[in-house]
Parts: structure tokens; sequence; C-alpha cells
């Protein structure tokens, strides 16, 4: 399943279609999309009556903010969630990124295309096998985002105290809820809440964890996703020294080690297939006075306190581009493995 990281990744190869003058148009390619879909009416309503103003993420769900020329629903603007369920993915004529789940396709657009979005300038395709994504339309942002946690990927800020607090002292095991979406954060999926507890050395079903324990965290789920996300966008392999890499041979016959040479099993946990290495991730009875614990990878927090830190450099003159247009005139090369 596409977890932040990828989606992340996928709402960057929407952004060409942002656009202040072309229209948009829709093309619905299958006879059997997935059960959640807009209509043939809907669609009609906005070919070439829309624009694309802005693409944005919340956890694990795109939304397109569509500028309609014509009011639809009496409307002037509506909303168009993507969400990829299980095998969904954006692509792009020069770019069919990869999944683990799923072979690489070398056509453009892949296998199982339920809809193609263009402007003049851009092209992108949603796509999804296994049909357990959706695509929706709302006439509110808050529809679709409303019910989600604050985003795993901005846990910083004034609102970061307060969002870690629901991580600190529960019942319930830490991997639970990590995987909630509306609990406590958004994005974290079975490979992220994997990598971040093996990282920290927590066992998933731990539980009662101290502030000091969380607040580690908190920074280990940071470095974990920026640097996934800026892999993908540098189309460049994972840090060799992650579960990731060895978390998928559950099912070959021979032991599994992780990077260190550390043996790998698997259990349930949170009605999900967890990867652990038991010599450093120990489910541990709750204490009062729970001591720091230990970064895994204490070079890669060295790191990231130094990033934090670096010198101010000469103040530059202000940038009247926004983000996601810096992003888009960086683009120079395809980012991830394609065709």
């Amino acid at each position: 399943m596409p977890e932040l990281p990828e989606v992340e990744n996928f709402r960057r190869l929407l952004l060409p279609l942002v656009s202040k003058a072309g229209t948009l148009s829709l093309e619905c390619t299958s006879s059997a999309p997935p059960r959640k879909f807009p209509s043939a009416l809907d669609f009609k309503a906005l070919h070439k009556n829309c624009r694309v103003s802005r693409v944005e993420r919340k956890g694990k769900l795109i939304c397109l903010v569509l500028e309609c020329i014509q009011k639809v629903q009496n409307q002037k603007c509506v909303y168009l969630f993507l969400h990829m369920g299980m095998t969904g993915r954006i692509s792009t004529p020069d770019m069919i990124p990869k999944l683990v789940e799923l072979k690489d396709d070398s056509e453009y657009p892949p296998p199982y295309t339920h809809l193609v979005l263009k402007t003049d300038l851009a092209e992108a395709s949603y796509s999804d096998p296994r049909k357990f994504g959706s695509v929706r339309l709302s006439t509110s942002l808050e529809d679709g985002f409303g019910e989600l946690a604050p985003d795993a990927l901005f846990l910083c800020g004034p609102t970061t105290a307060t969002t870690l607090d629901g991580l600190v002292g529960k019942q319930m095991g830490i991997k639970g809820l990590l995987l909630d979406q509306k609990r406590v954060m958004s994005g974290i999926g079975n490979w992220v809440a994997d990598e971040v507890l093996y990282q920290s050395r927590i066992h998933p079903d731990q539980t009662h964890l101290s502030r000091p324990q969380v607040e580690a965290l908190g920074t280990i789920i940071q470095f974990v996703l920026s640097t996934a996300v800026a892999c993908l966008d540098r189309n460049e392999e994972f840090p060799s020294d992650w579960l990731f890499h060895c978390r998928w041979g559950k099912r070959k016959k021979t032991a599994i080690q992780d990077p260190k040479g550390r043996a790998v099993t698997f259990l349930t946990s949170a009605s999900r297939t967890s990867a652990i290495v038991p010599s450093i991730q120990r489910k541990t009875a709750p204490t009062k006075n729970s001591a720091k614990m230990t970064p895994l990878n204490p070079k890669s927090q060295d790191e990231v306190v130094t990033a934090q830190k670096k010198k101010k450099r000469p103040a530059k003159e202000p940038s009247t581009l926004t983000n996601d247009e810096i992003l888009i005139k960086k683009r120079k090369s395809p980012r991830l493995s394609s065709k």
C-alpha cells in the first residue's frame, strides 16, 4: 500500500497540472472503475470547465483543488480526492513509479488506468489494479481532510507537543496508534511504522511510552519520512541500513537478517504483519521513570540535529514562488524508476 512518502511523490507528479490559464480535461478510461468513483455526468460537468489551482495532501489522501469556469453543483470551486488504496498510483508519460507490490510497467498509461487528467502542457493518470482506492468529488476540502489527524510529515511547529501527547502513556500498542489515521497523526502505514519502531528500538506492542520516548520517536518519524520523500524525489534507494530492504522476505525459506546481521522475525501487531528484530525491540513493562531510548542510528539523528543548526546564510531577496512552483521549476529529469 502506498504510504506517505509514495503519496507525497504522487502529489508532486500532479503539480504540472496546476495552471492559471489552461483548462483540465478528465477522461474515464475504464469500463470497470473502483466502486468509489464519480459518475459520467460528474466528469462531463468538469471536463474543460475547470483549472487545477492547487494539489494538496494530508496523510495518504491527495486533493486537486479545481476552480470552475461555470459553477458545478452551484459551487465555484470543487475538490477531487484521490486515495491509492492498496495498489493505486499516479503516473505521467515520463514517469511510471514502481511499487513493491507491482511489477514495473513499460508503457503509459499503465494497466488498470481508470482516469487520465490532461492540460495543454501536462498529463497524469490514476491507476489501481485491485480497485481498493477511490476517486471522489466534494464541495468541501474538510469533507476529506477534516477527519484525518495532523499530517505526520509536518510534526514541527507549535502543535507538535500537543500531537505527540496522543502517544504518551497509552494502553494501546504503539503500532496501532501510529496506524490509526484519525487518532494522533496521519500518513504512516505498515512499512513506515515498522521502520520507525526498528530505528527507535521499540516493540510494536509496547504500551505506556514515556514522554522522552515519544519525543525521540517523533524525531525518528521525521527523519524516516523526510529521508524517504527525498530518496523518491531523487530516484535513489532508501538507506542501506534500513529494515525496509529485508522486511519483504517473510515467505523466504532462509533466515532473514537485518543489515547488521541480527535475526528478523515476523509477528502480527495491530492486525498487520510486522517485521521486528527481537534482540533490540523488546517489550518491557511500564515504569514511572522510563529511561530515554537510544536511537538505533545515532549518526542519522546527529545529521538531523546538525541540519537544524546550520549557520544562517546571507538573506536572499524574498521569492514570490510557492513551494510547489519551486518544485515544478526544479524538475529537469525523471526522478523515479520509469518505463
